[in-house]
């Protein structure tokens, strides 16, 4: 099928399937939706227009944020002031990431590099996940986050003998200083904090194009010590603002989105994000991980230095 305003002809089955897998990687790992989205553009569908892919990309990193957020709204598991700050924040970056982007980055020649190097870096980032010293720090990090998983279960199983404020998030102080409770719990933080770190991110995801889980996560959860029960909510919403920010301001500047591929592509998403899930009982999360490194490492190093092998060898990667 051809897909005139892509410039591409590709059969829409291709399309499916890998938004398909894009979606079952990014609602199992929780990461490299957007990249993996980005490697479809250039390399599965051989897009040639690089201020077409980044907001393309971003569009389908926004399905798992507008499908979860108003769940973890409903569940009280969203720090909405941290979420404002961060998507705040997220504005400001967003607005100059896809400007920067858009101006120097516009061609594939500067675009490809640039792409490789930070896939590179989430590739490292996984492959730091299947070491032994990691996994022995993990096993501390989910029997506390399991603690307090267990603690939020006796408080809802509780009900109305208990405090019903302790289960979701309570704000004890808001202003520069803030302080809120969940599941009994307090924790403080400094309003300049997220929001800088959103508009560091978003400048970085939006220059990208992609979402900016895979550097807010660690944030919340590492630099701001929240448990990982609500830092998802919080994350999936600032990157909703700063992503949807990111893209009108890539339409502003010129950029136009190929609705009829991206049409074929939300299905992919939508049945893929439903599958991980289903599946993640019956395909282990570390033959994934290997899987996913192995592919983010390739396409990194072919984005990055293919050309001076291809020069060097004569093989072309990628």
């Amino acid at each position: 099928m051809e897909f005139p305003v892509s410039g591409i002809t590709i059969s829409p089955i291709i399309v499916v399937l890998w938004a398909l897998f894009v979606g079952y990687v990014f609602s199992t790992v929780g990461a490299a939706g957007g990249i993996l989205a980005g490697v479809g553009h250039i390399t599965i569908f051989g897009m040639k227009n690089a201020n077409m892919i980044k907001p393309m990309n971003q569009v389908l990193t926004l399905i798992s944020p507008m499908i979860a957020a108003p769940l973890y709204f409903k569940e009280r598991r969203l720090v909405i002031p941290v979420a404002i700050a961060l998507g705040v924040g997220g504005i400001f970056g967003a607005l100059l990431g896809s400007w920067l982007s858009h101006t120097f980055l516009a061609d594939m020649k500067s675009y490809r590099p640039f792409f490789g190097f930070f896939t590179l870096l989430i590739a490292a980032r996984i492959w730091q996940e299947m070491t032994p010293s990691y996994q022995a720090k993990q096993k501390v990090v989910k029997a506390a986050n399991k603690a307090f998983e267990d603690k939020v279960k006796e408080l809802k199983a509780c009900g109305q003998l208990c405090n019903i404020k302790e289960i979701g998030v309570e704000f004890k102080q808001m202003g520069i200083n803030n302080e809120f409770t969940f599941a009994g719990q307090n924790f403080r933080y400094n309003v300049f904090v997220p929001f800088m770190a959103g508009a560091v991110v978003a400048v970085i995801s939006a220059a990208l194009g992609v979402g900016g889980g895979f550097l807010l996560v660690p944030f919340l959860a590492s630099v701001m010590g929240f448990p990982m029960f609500i830092v998802a909510g919080t994350s999936v919403l600032s990157i909703l603002v700063s992503s949807a920010t990111s893209i009108a301001n890539y339409m502003r500047l010129g950029s136009v989105l190929d609705f009829k591929l991206l049409s074929f592509e939300l299905m992919g998403v939508i049945v893929g994000s439903y599958l991980g899930p289903v599946l993640s009982k019956f395909i282990k999360g570390n033959i994934l991980k290997i899987v996913l490194g192995v592919i983010l490492t390739y396409i990194g190093i072919g984005y990055m230095f293919g050309h001076m092998i291809q020069a060097a060898t004569g093989i072309k990667i990628i």
